[in-house]
């Protein structure tokens, strides 16, 4: 019998300046890759996958945004908190 996939759902503020733009979408890509789990973001309307650079553009999230983040599959835990580490950094663009 197999187990049913774990799933977590979490909401991340985007704090950074600049929002959800082509570097952060770019570092979500790059630790996304990372763990075998499938992320979804979802702002408003409109969800992307976390492995697509050119859908988390089309989130439009600027800075305040509020993202759910849903995490299914091996590593839902670590992913999870790679993710959310990753917002509440802003990216690493905030400043001192």
């Amino acid at each position: 019998m197999n187990k049913p996939e774990k799933t977590i759902k979490q909401v991340c503020k985007v704090i950074n300046v600049k929002g959800l733009h082509a570097r952060a979408a770019a570092q979500i890509v790059t630790l996304s890759s990372r763990y075998q789990c499938e992320l979804t973001l979802t702002h408003k309307t409109k969800s992307a996958s976390s492995l697509s650079l050119i859908k988390l553009l089309t989130l439009d999230a600027p800075k305040g945004s509020q993202i759910e983040i849903v995490a299914k599959g091996k590593h839902v835990k670590d992913a999870s908190n790679s993710i959310k580490q990753l917002f509440s950094s802003g990216f690493g663009e905030l400043e001192s």
